[in-house]
């Protein structure tokens, strides 16, 4: 005889907001570990790649931007255009820093 199967006492909606909040959770966790990995200096932007499922899972799970009317999902589109802008620019300061040795000053004695 099979045992009955055992229903959640948990919504669906529930159940779904918990496993996209674990998702982000288990994302986050492979973005903290990347961050201690000894990368080249190019591999380096390789750690934000857990970030666009990020984004994607915020824009879609908690946003609902895809159920929404077209205009909701052309300024998502337009936000997360001009954020690659701007995370773009912020970070060519830091990508393209140059280290410049100083020559050591002469004192002069006497």
């Amino acid at each position: 005889m099979a045992t009955p199967r055992r229903h959640s006492t948990w919504p669906p909606e529930t159940r779904r907001l918990l496993g996209l909040w674990g998702a982000l959770l288990l994302l986050g966790a492979i973005e903290f570990g990347l961050a201690f990995l000894p990368l080249a200096r190019l591999a380096r932007p390789l750690v934000m790649l857990p970030a666009v499922p990020m984004i994607v899972l915020v824009a879609a799970g908690f946003m609902n931007v895809l159920e929404g009317p077209a205009i909701v999902r052309a300024f998502a589109i337009a936000a997360m255009f001009w954020l690659l802008v701007l995370l773009g620019l912020g970070s060519v300061d830091a990508l393209t820093r140059v280290d410049y040795a100083a020559p050591s000053p002469s004192i002069p004695h006497g």
